[in-house]
């Protein structure tokens, strides 16, 4: 069995691991501190703040190393460095050098980028927050600057019941003496931090926000800040493609909806975790959707609604959950293609 697939055999997070994770980190001889971090946390946009301030210094001529989760296609996504996914042989190699069973599937995709990062030597790296912050496995580093880049509700079960929960432990990532960069949900909860006032498009929050912390690190570029993610609104051919999974980044796809699309409704084809509001979720988007279908899916994590189609869409929205993404996006791309 190769490393890799025994790095699928740990567990998830939802048993705490950060203080094994910690003494891991001290046995491997803190290998994030061989390299200055960003470190960006919240609800939503986390991903694509931490895509934008890793482009902009790479094209300001840094080697930039950027970690980020989950993944679309394949896990290497995660952790790449000016742009480039780590190798498959070179991952091999260091799980083998960290793989710990007393850790989780998260904790060893840490290690792997630290050690990763520290082994290349990159001038920044920049790094996402995997979840809530305080007990993160990221948590151990200390950045030049952080990001909390909004506060909703999402894994309830974890980071807890109310806005002022999860504020907690998203604020768990906050150091002295580290400059604190927010989005404007999470205004209320940090009030000393350096706010950034709210757009129609999420995409233009997300830029605001990596501005603003680049601006602390003496940096005003705008080259690399049109960069996102895959499936951010991401349009294939008539499809987008959102990441969409909790009732605020709905809410904020319907407005990117209307503003790019004026009056228009579109069919929006969905999927979602067994822990996510999907009602609450379909409530935000109602009034911009001409009909809704589930996707039939097989994926342990997702729910399986009655009447749900396995279809290859060829217009309108695709959202719910990252699980979805890859099958349907690279079959449609094929299609596109003629392949």
């Amino acid at each position: 069995m190769k490393w890799s697939e025994k790095l699928f055999t740990l567990p998830g997070r939802r048993g705490q691991t950060f203080t094994t994770f910690r003494q891991a980190d001290e046995r491997l001889g803190f290998l994030h501190r061989h390299f200055r971090s960003i470190h960006v946390g919240g609800t939503n946009g986390k991903g694509s703040v931490t895509v934008k301030i890793g482009a902009v210094l790479q094209h300001l001529g840094y080697k930039v190393g950027v970690f980020t989760s989950p993944h679309i296609t394949t896990y290497r996504e995660r952790i790449q460095i000016n742009g480039q996914m780590i190798p498959d042989a070179v991952a091999e190699e260091i799980i083998a050098e960290v793989f710990d069973r007393a850790l989780s599937f998260f904790d060893v995709l840490t290690l792997l980028a630290f050690s990763y990062f520290a082994r290349e030597k990159v001038d920044f790296a920049v790094i996402e927050v995997g979840l809530g912050g305080r007990l993160d496995a990221t948590n151990v580093i200390r950045p030049e600057v952080a990001i909390i880049t909004s506060i909703g509700y999402d894994h309830k079960e974890l980071l807890g019941n109310t806005l002022e929960q999860i504020a907690f432990e998203k604020g768990g990532i906050i150091k002295s003496n580290v400059p604190l960069v927010v989005g404007p949900t999470a205004v209320p909860f940090f009030p000393s931090a350096k706010a950034v006032t709210r757009e129609l498009f999420y995409d233009d929050e997300n830029r605001a926000i990596a501005r603003a912390a680049l601006a602390f690190l003496g940096i005003h570029s705008e080259q690399g800040l049109q960069e996102r993610p895959p499936c951010r609104f991401e349009q294939v051919g008539n499809v987008i493609f959102d990441v969409a999974h909790n009732p605020s980044a709905f809410e904020r796809l319907r407005l990117a909806l209307e503003m790019h699309f004026p009056g228009k409704k579109f069919p929006f084809y969905l999927a979602f975790s067994k822990d996510k509001d999907w009602k609450l979720c379909i409530d935000h988007i109602v009034q911009v959707a001409s009909e809704i279908v589930f996707l039939k899916t097989d994926h342990p994590k997702l729910v399986r609604f009655p009447n749900a189609q396995e279809i290859i869409p060829q217009e309108g929205v695709v959202a719910g959950s990252f699980y979805i993404m890859d099958a349907i996006r690279s079959k449609l791309k094929r299609e596109l293609s003629g392949d």
